[in-house]
Parts: structure tokens; sequence; C-alpha cells
């Protein structure tokens, strides 16, 4: 199935209360057992969206979005920007998504994520979206982030934490690890807490996290410093 942009309404924050009660009594199918698309497809908002809803709004200028996948976040950032306009629209249409595995959806090819293929401070933004505990090299793919930033650019991610990964990747038949060699190195899920430790020791501050879809998921955003120590 090609990948299509989650339809407006599912992105919508804060949502309708019909729409909050309606994916309350869904969330067993959302959160467990329906596809993305399906779960679009018969109004219930889709894991993808929920990460998307909150993580859209922190975007700005050139964005790179490792673990990029189907491509579609960074799709849908630039088609908001399109309708928007204003003077980061070109810097939007310049993003990149890159993946080690050829999802078909447009990404930049690479070979890990600790060796990145752009000049020092060429982005303003870089995501990790619900994918730094599939990279293995996730300490040095953070240090590259570092590089790859302006000062004062900012890193993105999403996160579910340990326990609840192990058992979610087990019961979703369709998720991508079901579709790939997995390394010994990766992991279902990483803890807030060292997430926040692998931030810091990456040297990003001005750390923020706050959770989403009932407190399962969590936004973690770091800056790089604007002056190196």
């Amino acid at each position: 199935m090609i990948a299509t942009i989650p339809p407006r309404w599912s992105l919508r924050r804060p949502k309708p209360l019909l729409q909050q009660l309606y994916d309350l009594a869904g969330a067993p199918m959302r959160m467990a057992l329906l596809p993305d698309h399906t779960s679009e497809r018969v109004h219930l908002t889709s894991l993808r969206a929920e990460r998307f809803a909150v993580v859209l709004p922190e975007l700005r200028g050139r964005v790179l979005d490792v673990g990029a996948g189907d491509n579609v976040l960074l799709k849908t950032y630039i088609a908001q920007c399109d309708v928007a306009g204003g003077p980061d629209l070109a810097a939007a249409r310049a993003s990149v998504g890159v993946d080690v595995v050829d999802w078909g959806g447009g990404t930049t090819m690479i070979g890990r994520s600790d060796d990145l293929p752009f000049e020092d401070g060429s982005f303003d933004t870089v995501l990790f979206i619900a994918c730094l505990n599939h990279i293995p090299e996730r300490e040095g793919a953070l240090q590259e982030t570092l590089r790859v930033l302006r000062p004062g650019g900012r890193v993105i991610m999403t996160m579910i934490g340990r326990r609840l990964g192990d058992i979610g990747h087990a019961i979703w038949w369709y998720s991508e690890d079901k579709h790939r060699d997995v390394h010994e190195e990766e992991v279902m899920g990483i803890d807030r807490d060292d997430m926040l430790d692998l931030l810091r020791r990456a040297g990003f501050t001005e750390i923020k996290t706050r959770p989403f879809v009932y407190g399962l998921n969590h936004l973690f955003i770091g800056s790089k410093p604007r002056q190196l120590s």
C-alpha cells in the first residue's frame, strides 16, 4: 500500500470531545491490532497521527528525519508549509529523510546513523520518531545529530518504555521489525530516564519531555548549545 498523509481530522488538537471518547473506546484496537491506515479508515486516530500531532508543531526550518521509513512525516510537514507559506517554506522543501532500509518513500539510504552524509550545521531540526531504540549505534547517532545541527537547533524524538515496547512489538503483527532483520543491539523501547541520559551525554541542553497517548509515549526535545564548550 502506498503511504499517504494522515487525514486532517486526525491531526487536529485539541481533539473534539466525541473523537476523544471514540478513541478511548477503540484504544485496544488502534494500539494493538489495527495498522495506521485501517484505524484512520474507521475514523480512529492512528498511532502515527498521535505522534505526528505532537511533533509537527515543533518542526522548524530544514529537517532531517532519521529512520524516516515511508517519509510521510516530512511530506506532511512540507504540505503544511506549502499551505502556510512564509520564510520556512524553502527550508522545509530542502528537508531530508534517511533510513537504512528502503520502504519506498523516497528516503536517502545510509549505511549507519552515526555516519551521516551531511555537512556540519546543515539542519535546523533532527527527528528520531519511534526509532532510536531500533538504532544499534544510538550514542554515535546522537553525536552525529549534534554535528549536523546548527547552533540552537533541536533534536525531537518520541519513544515508548522498554516493557511496553516488548509487549507491543510481540503483538504488532504489522510492525516494520516483522519485515526486516533485527540487529542484536536493538531494543523494543527505551525508558524515559535512559532517554534523558542519552541526550545529556550527547551534549544536548534545555531538554524537555512530556507524555502523550495516555502517558504511554513520550516526546523529547533537546537543543544544541549555541556555543559548544
